[in-house]
């Protein structure tokens, strides 16, 4: 909704997305508004994300809900003749109070007052009425509703009961224009009963798309979001064409002679509205210790005790380069306070594996850490594989870690209820997401709004070129045919310009197939929650928000290769009486390397499709760091990019192998001098410029960004180290060049080598046990008959 003079006000339900969140700030930067509102219908999705773009862009935000509100009690399920048994009302934050507030009532709405929506009723906003400001919202408001139905005195009630609740100074009656006829009619009785009772008024517009000509792609969204189509005569619309982004002018020109009052009274509702953001502080929960110890005394008895099984000798005897490394980071962990995050990550992987979950060798940057490996959290010896801790967790830009774990995909959950017993349901959720409308899924959504043909529109779709993240305003550019039938085709034109308005809109929400969330406190002092269709709570933010305000998230991914693995092992001990610990397989096994370089690599992990088996065969993987490197490399980028050929061609010899500098050989040389791997990115530029790993992170970070300014000055603090290294200028700008080229297409070797492990594995065994691995392969794809 619009407000007033200076300030926009947006029920933000269907404006969902990022992009439309960038335009419509722009938008109210455009009109030299310097403060905008958010109010979700029922819910509060966008609010950090509205928050952060507004801030960003020196706009104040102003956060809020469009609640629904039961007639009676919220537990009562019957809606005695009123549409949806709710009325809508705006609430607005005005201070931090206000935000929790907001956030407990939002929740509750959810969790106790469902039906049909998620409604609140008088009794919680009574209890939870401290720091809010709230507006009698659109048509569907109580209060508007009263008008309509000749109920004023009824309406004089209610107007009483929300002023005792709220107080006078924090209770507005609102005043939209629309065109709508029983809009006219109810402002003028809103403008009577403000001055009568004293309360006052607030000039408001709707607000659901940006643009007026958008409201018939606003027509056709929700015909998608309530699977109807344009021609029913049923579906759900609105009356006008009046709910798009208005100018102050427009509403100077509504409201200056009717209600002066109500348009400086936005003015008077921002002043009051100060919600500030804290994005720093971590909210951990507090691993509890044995009695007698600290958290810090306990993590390092944990890695102690870690490192001397992994490497087999005692703490004292082992090699000085594992105690230092392992030292750094406990330093740095200890520093940030992220000593509850490891010990948390320990404790539930420590559970899986006593009860016999199986438990991936690690994924992500979580793979660089030697604590991590110490803790079992991890499988695989970063010192052995130069993989680098200040690429999982950089002191100098310092974010919460981000440990990833993979289950067995039939036992993830028992890992998930583990956690929440622990910590409590109430402390402990997954994750909200959000379905979005991407380029071939808008052209079908719309299509069948527009009631398309199937045929026509799946034609339509199938154009759109397979690259991820491509637009349709790319599409038309690259793909020769669509762009044809779009200037030929008016209806094929409709579709496509519709969608484009559209695309990038959610769709809907639904659960984040891994992510969970753990606070030290109930999580609704610190989000709202959000009850999906099947009935389970997750978060009302989404990962992205959660990670802005410090909550600990974590991603329990279930691999169905986990549990192949488990079985086989279980079938090799029924049918040879062998018991075969997989973690202690030999690397260098010449069956597994025979089969891999014969491409026979069907139902091994991530090396059986057609693509990967072709370049088994032109490769012929001879040792583990070869298959670490064909993961790397086997990706859009590096394969377009010519990378991948020319380090085959190396490999074998077809090519020399060059360094521009001695000090790159011992960083390339597993890679034949060929930048794989983002660790080389970092390690090249400490060895030749000087910088810490902390900073050669930065320097890749800017890289991938590509932002001139900061490659400018990167660029000096590089060249400028190399010179004190005694590397003259030209070299200096001549590796400067060449990392900063690859830095575009390395690949987290971390990641890459913990993969590598399960996809040895499961060579080995398909190499070692072939009967009993495909026995539990074909077992775990029963259900998949292509794949059979």
């Amino acid at each position: 909704m619009e407000w007033g003079n200076d300030h926009v006000h947006t029920q933000y339900s269907l404006l969902d997305g990022a992009c439309i969140l960038e335009r419509l700030i722009q938008k109210v930067r455009e009109h030299k508004m310097p403060a905008c509102a958010i109010t979700d219908h029922g819910n509060m999705f966008g609010a950090i994300e509205f928050y952060d773009i507004a801030m960003k862009n020196g706009i104040k935000p102003i956060i809020g809900s469009e609640v629904y509100i039961a007639p009676d009690s919220r537990f009562e399920k019957s809606s005695h003749g009123i549409q949806e048994a709710s009325f809508h009302l705006i609430l607005l934050a005005k201070n931090e109070t206000g935000y929790k507030n907001l956030m407990r009532l939002v929740s509750l709405g959810f969790l106790e007052g469902f039906y049909y929506r998620p409604r609140i009723d008088k009794d919680l906003l009574v209890k939870y009425k401290d720091g809010l400001i709230c507006t009698s919202s659109c048509l569907k408001g109580e209060i508007p509703h009263l008008i309509q139905t000749n109920q004023l005195d009824q309406a004089r009630k209610i107007i009483d009961e929300y002023k005792n609740i709220f107080g006078k100074e924090n209770f507005y009656l609102e005043i939209q224009d629309n065109l709508i006829p029983e809009q006219e009619r109810v402002n003028q009785e809103l403008i009577k009963l403000a001055g009568e009772m004293k309360i006052d008024l607030v000039a408001t517009n709707d607000v659901h798309y940006l643009e007026k000509e958008h409201s018939k792609a606003h027509e056709i969204l929700l015909c998608v979001q309530t699977q109807t189509t344009i021609e029913d005569p049923n579906r759900m619309r609105f009356q006008t064409d009046e709910f798009y982004f208005k100018s102050k002018e427009e509403m100077k020109r509504t409201f200056g002679d009717s209600a002066p009052d109500a348009l400086r009274n936005t003015m008077a509702i921002c002043e009051k509205c100060n919600l500030e953001f804290d994005f720093k502080t971590v909210h951990l929960p507090d691993y509890k210790v044995p009695e007698g110890k600290t958290r810090e005394g306990y993590l390092h008895e944990l890695v102690s005790s870690g490192l001397e099984a992994r490497y087999n000798t005692r703490y004292d005897n082992l090699d000085k380069s594992v105690i230092a490394r392992a030292e750094h980071e406990l330093n740095i962990i200890e520093r940030f306070g992220y000593t509850s995050y490891f010990l948390i990550a320990w404790d539930f992987v420590h559970y899986a594996k006593d009860n016999s979950i199986p438990v991936g060798p690690g994924r992500g940057s979580a793979a660089g850490s030697v604590v991590s490996y110490a803790l079992g959290i991890t499988n695989i010896d970063p010192l052995k594989y130069d993989l680098l801790f200040e690429r999982f967790l950089n002191p100098e830009r310092i974010s919460l870690p981000d440990i990833d774990i993979d289950f067995c995909y039939e036992r993830r959950n028992e890992v998930i209820d583990y956690v929440v017993k622990k910590y409590s349901k109430e402390n402990v959720a997954q994750i909200i997401t959000f379905g979005t409308m991407l380029a071939k899924a808008v052209i079908r959504d719309v299509g069948r709004a527009l009631g398309m043909a199937y045929g026509d529109v799946d034609r339509i779709a199938k154009l759109v070129p397979n690259d991820l993240n491509i637009t349709l305003s790319q599409a038309l550019e690259q793909e020769p045919e669509l762009r044809n039938l779009y200037k030929a085709d008016s209806k094929i034109a409709q579709l496509i310009d519709t969608s484009m308005i559209l695309e990038g809109l959610t769709r809907h929400a639904s659960t984040h197939a891994a992510g969970v969330v753990i606070s030290e406190k109930p999580l609704v002092e610190y989000i709202p929650l959000y009850k999906v269709q099947e009935g389970s709570i997750t978060t009302g933010y989404p990962m992205t928000s959660l990670e802005k305000i410090g909550l600990l998230k974590m991603d329990f991914l279930g691999l169905r290769t986990l549990t192949v693995i488990s079985e086989t092992i279980k079938i090799i001990k029924r049918t040879k009486g062998a018991d075969l610990d997989i973690t202690r397989i030999p690397l260098d096994d010449k069956p597994t390397f025979k089969l891999l370089g014969n491409a026979e690599s069907a139902g091994v992990f991530q090396l059986e499709s057609s693509g990967m088996r072709d370049l088994l065969k032109k490769l012929k993987p001879e040792r583990f760091e070869d298959i670490i490197a064909l993961l790397a490399l086997f990706r859009p980028g590096p394969i377009g990019s010519g990378m991948l050929d020319d380090f085959m061609k190396r490999k074998h010899g077809q090519i020399a192998i060059r360094y521009d500098h001695k000090l790159l050989e011992p960083i390339l040389k597993e890679t034949y001098g060929v930048i794989v791997y983002q660790e080389q990115v970092m390690r090249i530029t400490s060895a030749v410029a000087g910088f810490s790993l902390a900073q050669a992170d930065n320097l890749r970070r800017a890289m991938a960004k590509k932002t001139p300014e900061v490659m400018l000055e990167m660029r000096q603090h590089f060249v400028d180290g190399c010179i004190t290294n005694g590397i003259d200028r030209k070299t200096a700008d001549k590796i400067f060049n060449q990392i900063e080229y690859f830095a575009g297409y390395g690949f987290n070797k971390s990641h890459s080598a913990a993969y590598t492990l399960i996809s040895y594995r499961t060579a080995y065994l398909k190499a070692n046990y072939p009967v009993q691995f495909m026995a539990a392969l074909l077992t775990s794809e029963k259900d998949n008959l292509d794949k059979i």
